[in-house]
């Protein structure tokens, strides 16, 4: 009887034993699981943030092509747009300094 008795309560030990193993590595697995969940709700965040930035973006962008839309399209303005418009930041420095001249067309014409 006391061997079955020893037995059992080596039995018991070792059960629990086995149960504080799983205790402590559920208990490891569910800080990480937190850890995790907590990474994951600031990457949600940010990314709702960035969609509403995105959705502003769109509606600026909208707004613009709206308005350049709206502008005045004639043949005078796309031509002085066109001579206004720099062949670089240098070429432009150069004209308003008047160290080159642009070609007008019709001098060109008049020379002929």
């Amino acid at each position: 009887m006391k061997e079955k008795q020893r037995a059992i309560n080596t039995e018991k030990k070792g059960m629990d034993e086995r149960l504080v193993e799983q205790i402590a590595e559920l208990e490891r697995r569910l800080k990480e699981v937190e850890a995790e969940n907590i990474v994951l709700r600031e990457l949600a965040y940010q990314s709702e943030q960035r969609y509403e930035q995105i959705k502003q973006l769109m509606k600026e962008n909208n707004e613009l092509r709206r308005q350049l839309q709206q502008l005045p399209q004639s043949e005078e303005t796309s031509d002085v747009y066109e001579e206004e418009q720099p062949d670089s930041w240098f070429f432009h420095t150069l004209r308003h300094e008047n160290a080159i001249v642009p070609i007008q067309s019709d001098t060109k014409k008049n020379e002929k």
